[in-house]
């Protein structure tokens, strides 16, 4: 299953970064229940679990239907490039209407939209067969959802007091940080190779001007001129990508920080096979012409002057090093190159440079 964004229309102008302090802090208590699944933050956890008081624990565990998968996210607060303290963050979902709160919570659990007449009750139906430690919330937001919202406000400010607020200007720092350099990479390369490097989960096909987003329900999303695309670093997002389907889409992404940490080292012994595979000026120059579209062989030779069977070697070689992939179109094969491969072999480069351990 994929979830592909169609960049055909989206340009540069239309991509906005923001974060909000309330969004991170709801992302956060996913990962303080979940932590199994977040292996980077397992030491944040295991000293966050310890400042956590009793009556906080069990309120925390109440509302897990809203942090456990898929999260409930608010995506109201970054919404516009809000670069927004928790207080404001915190005003801001205070002035949701309770019916509003209730829509998002219960959408979000369904998965779908429902008639109003039909909302209510199957939230409460499904909702309460899936998440037994939540059945308290889950009938209170049918019932009285302002009361709930207000009590959800309480724990989200608790946790955040608690649990994050420490950390806050160690972690904006990281997001200013990684908002700079993807800004770069936007102005510079354009917005699908931006979208391809966010997360190992999304690939970009260059020749249909997609970001196909893996493990996430199958569905098409595409921009006309005016719409936006909000684009959320997070740091305790990692492994995970979360996204808005709803206009404005939004895609709340790991820094790059994390997903470098996360990275296995690349063997020197896959270095030099990289490197012999791009060690020939034929095949350097089949990199460059791939990288500008994808071409099949004949393509090649013609432009470089050399037989197709020459360049069928050439490419077999940069094939088998992972560094090119192909597509059949009818008659003809077209090979393009794999960016994430070329990307990797910068951070395996910079890791054996620093001296970094590899793992066996």
């Amino acid at each position: 299953m994929s979830f592909s964004l169609d960049v055909t229309n989206l340009s540069s102008e239309q991509i906005s970064f923001g974060y909000s302090a309330a969004h991170e802090t709801l992302i956060a208590l996913h990962v303080f229940i979940d932590c199994k699944h977040h292996p980077l933050h397992i030491p944040w956890v295991i000293n966050a679990r310890k400042k956590v008081n009793p009556a906080l624990k069990q309120e925390i565990d109440a509302f897990s239907i809203f942090y456990k998968r898929p999260i409930v996210t608010f995506w109201g607060l970054q919404e516009n490039s809000t670069i927004s303290d928790f207080g404001e963050d915190l005003n801001k979902l205070s002035c949701v209407s309770s019916d509003a709160f209730f829509q998002t919570v219960a959408e979000t659990i369904l998965g779908q939209k429902a008639t109003p007449k039909t909302l209510q009750q199957d939230f409460v139906q499904f909702a309460g067969s899936v998440y037994s430690d939540s059945k308290e919330i889950i009938l209170a937001l049918a019932e009285k959802p302002e009361q709930v919202k207000q009590r959800f406000l309480t724990l989200l400010e608790d946790f955040w007091k608690t649990c994050v607020k420490d950390d806050w200007s160690r972690i904006e720092e990281l997001f200013l940080k990684d908002i700079a350099s993807r800004g770069r990479k936007l102005m510079k390369e354009g917005p699908l190779h931006l979208l391809g490097s966010l997360s190992p989960e999304i690939d970009i096909h260059p020749n249909q001007k997609k970001a196909v987003i893996r493990r996430i329900s199958k569905r098409e999303i595409y921009f006309e001129k005016d719409d936006i695309l909000l684009l959320t670093p997070s740091y305790f997002a990692e492994p995970h990508l979360f996204v808005n389907a709803h206009k404005p889409v939004g895609i709340n992404y790991s820094i790059m920080e994390n997903q470098q940490e996360a990275a296995r080292p690349m063997p020197p012994e896959e270095l030099l096979r990289l490197f012999h595979a791009l060690g020939d000026l034929s095949r350097l120059q089949i990199v460059k012409y791939l990288s500008q579209k994808p071409r099949s062989t004949r393509e090649l030779a013609g432009l470089m002057g050399m037989t197709e069977g020459a360049v069928s070697k050439h490419i077999k070689l940069l094939k088998d090093a992972g560094l090119i992939a192909s597509k059949r179109k009818s008659y003809y094969v077209f090979y393009h190159l794999l960016e994430k491969s070329f990307s990797e072999i910068k951070s395996g480069l910079t890791q054996y440079i620093k001296g970094t351990d590899f793992l066996d």
